[in-house]
Order: C-alpha cells, then sequence, then structure tokens
C-alpha cells in the first residue's frame, strides 16, 4: 500500500518479507558502487550492527 499526495509516493507500506528482500537489494546496490577496501570495511561495518532484535 502506497501513500500519495499530490501525486508522489511519500510512504510505502511492506509487510516484513518484501522489506527484507528489499534492504537486501538496496544493500547490494549501494556495495556495487563501492571498491573493493571501502566495500570490506563497509560489511565490516554491518557486521558491528545490532540486530532489529537487539534495539
Amino acid at each position: 500500500m502506497a501513500v500519495v499526495r499530490k501525486g508522489v509516493v511519500v510512504a510505502e507500506l511492506l509487510n516484513p518479507d518484501e522489506a527484507h528482500w528489499l534492504q537486501g537489494k538496496a544493500r547490494d546496490v549501494r556495495q556495487g558502487f563501492m571498491g573493493p577496501k571501502r566495500k570490506a570495511a563497509f560489511v565490516e561495518f554491518l557486521a558491528r550492527q545490532a540486530s532489529l532484535d537487539e534495539q
């Protein structure tokens, strides 16, 4: 479901499976633009982050 104001999507409600899939795709795209060192540092940074269950 999307929330639209004046013809512009301002929010979209997703079920948890769709949100998880979209998050993974976005991460893959971001990492695709990084050099090898920066990508490795980003993966390490993500690994140190608390999971959503811990927050």
